[in-house]
């Protein structure tokens, strides 16, 4: 496993503009993610959470400092250019899932081919398989509003990984799922980063998710206070 910071931000604010008051969400971050690692970002509410995974991610530019991807510094890229980045490079699950309600799970899965100019042909045989793989062959025609939340977060992950990304972004993946479909969610991911090598970024407000990853990353006020390491030993026994 290659250990290449494939992200990495150097000093970075945020700052949030409401009106009369200035909101400083990360406050001088560094850090670097490395290939192949598993990091899971825990930290009380407002403490900066979904803010950081977002700059990670270059959904969100930072007030000051700097992001890399894969070496590239994102100041440099107009908005399309950081689409194509963030198309080709992260795969994104939500959770709230983000479908769109009137696709079905494959067109869902097929979306993000589309807008890397795959064939139709390409994207349905894509979209197939990999709803294959995570247990939803029998359901990939049925529209979000037809499918449990544990299945529709199969179908965000799908289409997360669909287009083959470095890095799966999870923002609370377990949040608005019971427990029995949260631990298949986290057996899913554990297996993109184990079997597939995906670099795995997850935010959760839950201890026994987080001790899944290798390394936890605890924030508060818009710091990193805190980095824990998890030996395999003990991630094996939270299984």
């Amino acid at each position: 496993m290659a250990n290449a910071p494939v992200i990495r931000v150097e000093n970075v604010t945020k700052v949030y503009d409401m009106g009369a008051v200035q909101v400083k969400a990360l406050d001088d971050v560094s850090l670097s993610v490395n290939k192949g690692e598993y990091i899971a970002i825990m930290g009380p509410s407002g403490s900066g959470k979904t803010t950081l995974l977002d700059v990670l991610s270059a959904l969100l530019r930072p007030t000051n400092g700097e992001v890399y991807i894969n070496g590239k510094p994102i100041s440099r890229m107009d908005d399309n250019q950081l689409a194509g980045v963030r198309g080709k490079t992260i795969g994104f699950v939500f959770q709230t899932f983000n479908l769109i309600p009137r696709m079905t799970a494959v067109e869902n899965v097929m979306l993000p081919l589309w807008f890397l100019g795959k064939s139709i042909g390409e994207r349905l045989q894509t979209a197939e398989r990999i709803l294959q793989e995570v247990g939803l062959g029998e359901r990939m025609n049925h529209k979000p509003n037809e499918l449990s939340g544990g299945q529709r977060q199969m179908v965000a992950i799908a289409r997360a990984i669909a287009v083959n990304p470095d890095v799966i972004v999870a923002d609370e993946p377990t949040g608005n799922l019971d427990s029995a479909s949260g631990e298949q969610i986290l057996e899913i991911i554990e297996k993109l980063h184990d079997e597939n090598g995906k670099t795995i970024l997850m935010v959760t407000h839950e201890r026994y998710v987080a001790e899944r990853a290798h390394k936890i990353l605890h924030l508060k006020d818009g710091k990193i206070v805190k980095e824990e390491k998890n030996s395999k030993e003990k991630r094996r026994t939270k299984k």
